[in-house]
């Protein structure tokens, strides 16, 4: 395995193991909490009453569709390519307007590169089989579903990107370039979707007749780093040796050896310039705060977005610079930002005025609030439950209160959608807390109660969180 791609593998174990800090202080804490059984709830109690015992497999109840997600996540995650390729082929065949759809095309792409190059006739005939199962079971000896079967195969590899020649497998990254075209999509790393769609491309380099190839390589590390110049995977990408020897078994021309020279220069720098000098936690104080690819004082316009964030987001500060703004006529601070997710970093740069680290007499909060909204990014709702309860159950308001408020609405939201039989682990969550929730009778949805609000009320009366929460929800809200 190349040592840079296992270094971002041990980074999300990093990461992971950050959003466990805190457990510790949360296990302290449930045990001081009360649990409060469902009595009679009215509607509340009469829904729980009426779910099934147990999941129907193939329901496609939101519980599943989270399920099958995380499961084939984690497989992929684990290297068993093949299983997660089974499973995620089921999931964006059965839940194609997923909100993760983005992730799950992600991921699945990955499973299709180790297929294609491993294992590529099963991938027809696991098609066939998911085919059969959901489209034309009991015809299969009609010509004319035979002939349907083909064009719907030939439907499926145009989606996936795989072309199929003389009996031989490709794959051309389409599945990336999809979450690369898709200006909605959730999914924030479109660095790597964007190196995954071109991975094909990059050729190994064995002999001296590799010369055009070779420089077919410089030209897309060169648009690579043009395009996301502050992106980790530039100097995993120029250190591959199958890509770039150091020994080149043939010798380039003097403009081929310039192009070559000049892109080697250009790229370690911005590998250089990414360098953290330091690694300080900051929490955001603004809204909307982009991270951009570089600071755009220069040449405004040229910049690109890679990332939004909010008020409740928190980054590692890597690097400071101030820098003089000709239009506005004044200096500015920028910082260079990494902002982790479940599958890398994504690193950037972003005004400084808009974060801080200022987080005295309440570092444990902030600890707490980190595994909180990791938790919550990552889907594990009842793990993030138990974190903002906690921030919580502190008896001082602070920063992250009102933050927490929030989010434990929407987890509690997401849990309501996920309550579809007494088997699942998010039953037991409304059980032990039944005035977290109600049954809105109108449309049959279980949804977060009207509890939080009123607390947010209560203790922050003018907070903007409020007419978030009121205006999200169809429940009944009193502003008065």
């Amino acid at each position: 395995m190349n040592k840079k791609l296992l270094g971002i593998i041990i980074l999300i174990c990093i990461m992971i193991f950050n959003s466990c800090k805190a457990v510790n202080s949360i296990n302290d804490y449930k045990k001081l909490k009360s649990i409060q059984k469902t009595e009679d709830y009215g509607p509340l109690g009469n829904f729980l009453k009426t779910l099934p015992k147990t999941e129907e497999e193939d329901s496609q109840s939101p519980y599943n569709e989270l399920r099958t997600f995380i499961t084939g996540r984690n497989q992929i995650l684990s290297s068993n390519y093949k299983e997660g390729f089974e499973t995620l082929a089921r999931f964006l065949f059965t839940y194609p307007s997923s909100y993760y759809e983005s992730e799950a095309s992600y991921l699945f792409g990955q499973a299709l590169i180790y297929m294609v190059e491993n294992d590529p006739l099963y991938i027809e005939e696991f098609y066939t089989r998911l085919l059969s199962e959901g489209i034309i079971e009991g015809e299969e000896n009609n010509d004319d579903a035979v002939m349907n079967l083909n064009d719907s195969l030939k439907k499926i590899y145009s989606q996936m990107g795989i072309t199929v020649k003389d009996g031989k497998y490709s794959f051309n990254g389409y599945t990336f370039d999809r979450i690369l075209q898709d200006e909605e999509s959730v999914f924030p790393l479109k660095d790597f979707a964007y190196y995954f769609s071109i991975r094909h491309r990059f050729s190994e380099i064995k002999d001296e007749n590799d010369k055009a190839k070779f420089n077919t390589n410089i030209t897309y590390l060169k648009r690579f780093s043009d395009r996301y110049r502050t992106s980790v995977l530039q100097e995993n990408i120029l250190n591959n040796q199958s890509y770039f020897p150091d020994n080149l078994p043939f010798t380039l021309n003097a403009n081929e050896n310039k192009n070559y020279q000049d892109t080697i220069k250009t790229v370690q720098k911005r590998i250089e310039d990414m360098m953290p000098l330091f690694e300080e936690e900051y929490y955001i104080i603004g809204n909307g705060i982009i991270i951009r690819d570089r600071i755009p004082a220069i040449n405004q316009g040229t910049e690109k977005e890679l990332h939004k964030l909010y008020n409740y987001d928190f980054v590692t500060v890597l690097n400071k610079t101030n820098v003089y703004n000709s239009k506005e006529r004044e200096r500015e601070d920028w910082a260079l930002v990494k902002y982790d997710t479940y599958y890398g970093p994504i690193i950037g740069w972003s005004y400084l005025r808009y974060m801080t680290n200022n987080i005295e007499g309440m570092a444990d909060i902030f600890e707490n609030y980190k595994s909180a909204m990791n938790s919550y990014k990552n889907y594990d709702y009842l793990k993030s439950s138990d974190f903002f309860s906690y921030i919580l159950n502190n008896n001082q308001t602070n920063y992250f209160t009102d933050k927490s408020v929030y989010f434990l609405w929407k987890v509690n939201n997401k849990i309501g959608e996920l309550v579809s039989s007494k088997s699942n682990p998010y039953y037991k969550y409304v059980l032990d807390y039944p005035k977290y929730f109600y049954y809105n009778t109108n449309n049959n949805v279980l949804q977060s109660s009207t509890l939080l609000y009123n607390y947010l009320v209560k203790i922050l009366p003018n907070n903007p969180y409020r007419f978030v929460i009121s205006g999200d929800s169809e429940a009944e809200y009193s502003v008065d």
